[in-house]
């Protein structure tokens, strides 16, 4: 190691290194830190369990780092503490992966920490199997993603992740307490993946909003999404509220904060999305609403103008039909005055032919 990295010391072409299976230590990490602090374009250190890395070593290699770096890998490695992340930022951070180091209690405030630096973190994928965290660490990194928006891909299985672990992640995904609440979820976190099984409801739920935020890549349209699935649909609704032990209210009271002039709007889409039973679900308790929109004057006077409208043109038609049974009249006048004519004549002419034969 410190005749290979007195060569490397001024490299600067070098973009990823992998340091595992061998067996140096924390000299080989020191002769390692002149290269380090040099490496201008080095994006990605791996390490494994074959090198004797430790905390020490953990914290010498995160001080000498250039702030550029975007992965570190450390697979097995007996870190027990990270707090050298707190102490010497890396700005660019995306990958870190900490599978089988038992950074416990301590190792989950110091990432939930750089979770927390809302649109500053640029943290990507967290890599967390075999980590010592149990139901409270996990709370601690739910908790720290309610505002991430850069953490697309979490990692999390042989921990001791229980229901209450996975209902703080549910929660995270698809807050069920309110309609603004469930529309201001975590949209980023696309990926999520610890011991749960398969046929676990909270498992269903996790899922179906993981794939919501793969699907929608935005926060908005996820966000509209999560809000028709869960709370618009009074069944799924009743379901997370339970998974989430938050009191059920009924979709009246769910309404009871939206202008009753966005009602019918809501409703229809209630019915294009969930369906005719949900609609009439919804429609039941807002009746009263509905109509406290509706402007009965308003309506009154918009129904005088239509019948007015239609007096006039039936009195239009009736002056029309009256004009036309005038001209048929007079047409059936001058026929009657013709034909009296004509048999006036014709019995002249025969008249006038007896007396000739005579």
């Amino acid at each position: 190691m410190t005749s290979l990295f007195s060569e490397l010391t001024y490299s600067t072409s070098l973009k990823q290194l992998h340091l595992c299976g061998n067996t140096f230590g924390i000299n080989g990490v020191r002769s390692m830190v002149p290269f380090l602090r040099n490496a201008a374009n080095l994006s990605t250190l791996h390490f494994n369990s074959n090198n004797n890395i430790n905390t020490e070593c953990f914290e010498i290699l995160i001080r000498g780092l250039k702030r550029s770096i975007k992965g570190l890998h450390f697979y097995n490695c007996n870190i027990t503490n990270i707090s050298a992340l707190d102490t010497y930022n890396l700005p660019t951070l995306q990958q870190l992966n900490l599978n089988c180091n038992k950074i416990g209690r301590d190792g989950c405030i110091t990432l939930s920490n750089l979770l927390q630096q809302g649109s500053g973190s640029t943290l990507t994928h967290l890599y967390l199997s075999s980590a010592g965290i149990g139901d409270e660490e996990a709370e601690l990194l739910a908790t720290s993603l309610n505002h991430n928006t850069s953490l697309e891909i979490l990692y999390m299985p042989n921990n001791n992740i229980t229901k209450r672990g996975f209902s703080a992640f549910l929660k995270l995904l698809v807050d069920a307490s309110s309609i603004e609440n469930t529309y201001n979820s975590n949209h980023t976190l696309t990926s999520l993946t610890f011991d749960i099984s398969t046929r676990d409801e909270t498992n269903r739920h996790i899922i179906s909003a993981l794939n919501m935020n793969m699907t929608y890549r935005n926060s908005e349209a996820a966000g509209r999404a999560k809000v028709i699935t869960y709370q618009l649909n009074s069944q799924n609704r009743k379901d997370m509220c339970c998974l989430q032990g938050v009191e059920y209210t009924s979709i009246g009271n769910l309404f009871a904060d939206i202008e009753p002039a966005l009602l019918p709007r809501i409703l229809a889409l209630i019915r294009r999305e969930c369906g005719q039973s949900e609609l009439y679900t919804a429609l039941i308790p807002v009746v009263p609403d509905l109509m406290s929109c509706v402007d009965t004057n308003g309506m009154i006077k918009d129904e005088m103008v239509r019948n007015s409208l239609q007096m006039a043109e039936l009195t239009r038609q009736l002056a029309a039909l009256s004009a036309k049974n005038e001209q048929l009249s007079r047409r059936l006048a001058a026929k009657e005055d013709s034909g009296d004519s004509q048999q006036s004549k014709e019995g002249s002419t025969a008249a006038g032919g007896k007396r000739q034969r005579s």
